[in-house]
């Protein structure tokens, strides 16, 4: 189980680059249209394995622009760790982490570069156990607000993704500054 988190990276990537179109015919000068119109013909869909970021350590993610400068986010990253400390106290602690963020993306002119600025929530659902004589378990749910400025690298046919910046956490009483760098694919579709 050491290696999971790497394995469902591993496997989530090839899953997406197998069974996702790419769309080649696009390619053509955009900027003889509106941008109504290239919105219409962008890839609209996103997915990446971020690192850091609104996740903690790591998350799978799931973007979709729902306007020319709108996009929403969704993610999941899954935490445990179990402790035996000699033969008396045995325990773990697991955390699920759902990050749900919208951002603003500012498009440089002719370019796949965008400025993204944004604002969510990062769910955390916390379960911890503990056993001794008396067997106990807590169970908890942890809104943390979080923001985005991130540099985005997004190829408006599909494609290869890139995400970098900072996505600071406001943790309960604590103020914490984090960086964010996701790789992942681009593509369109519904």
């Amino acid at each position: 189980m050491r290696y999971q988190p790497v394995i469902s990276a591993a496997f989530v990537i090839a899953l997406c680059l197998g069974f996702v179109p790419m769309q080649r015919g696009i390619a053509q000068d955009m900027r003889q249209y509106s941008p109504e119109e290239r919105f219409a013909l962008a890839a609209k869909n996103s997915v990446f394995v971020e690192g850091l970021g609104n996740g903690g350590l790591y998350s799978f993610n799931y973007d979709r622009r729902i306007a020319p400068t709108w996009n929403v986010r969704i993610g999941f990253s899954n935490y445990r760790v179990d402790a035996n400390l000699a033969d008396v106290l045995s325990g773990s602690a697991s955390a699920v982490i759902v990050p749900l963020v919208g951002s603003y993306l500012y498009n440089f002119p002719d370019s796949p570069s965008y400025l993204e600025v944004g604002a969510g929530i990062s769910s955390a659902f916390l379960s911890v156990s503990a056993s001794t004589v008396a067997p106990t378990a807590t169970t908890a749910y942890v809104p943390i607000p979080t923001v985005v400025a991130m540099y985005r690298l997004m190829p408006t046919e599909g494609g290869f993704s890139l995400r970098a910046g900072v996505t600071p956490l406001f943790l309960p009483g604590l103020f914490l500054p984090w960086l964010g760098v996701s790789l992942g694919w681009t593509f369109g579709g519904f």
